[in-house]
């Protein structure tokens, strides 16, 4: 598929647990094709800016609604850790806790800035 990173170790630096959360995400990705992940990276481009500013104005709606856009797409894309991170993120806001987000808002900002 395109060219995403087959590794998880940067995900899994910031979700320790990763390796056990993954199946729920994990989906045939034979028929992904270029447009969709153009898609995707539009959609996550703005999805992190949405995280980033969400963070800075300590709007935990904002960042759980964007969370949880991003859980639903990385399994879509065949990026599972991406929905893992997506969930992570969401139930950090959901339980007010955005201080704890920033790391993983950062982690997934330095991934796109590598391979988006």
């Amino acid at each position: 598929m395109a060219n995403f990173p087959g590794n998880t170790e940067w995900v899994a630096e910031v979700v320790p647990d990763l390796a056990a959360r993954l199946d729920p995400f994990i989906v045939d990705t034979e028929d992904v094709d270029d447009e969709l992940i153009e898609v995707f990276i539009d959609e996550i481009k703005r999805l992190s800016g949405e995280l980033s500013d969400g963070v800075e104005r300590n709007d935990g709606e904002m960042v759980r609604r964007a969370a949880h856009s991003i859980k639903g797409m990385g399994g879509t894309i065949g990026l599972p850790e991406i929905s893992v991170l997506g969930l992570e993120i969401e139930h950090r806001a959901a339980a007010e806790q955005l201080v704890d987000t920033r790391p993983l808002v950062d982690a997934l900002a330095n991934w796109m800035a590598h391979f988006c």
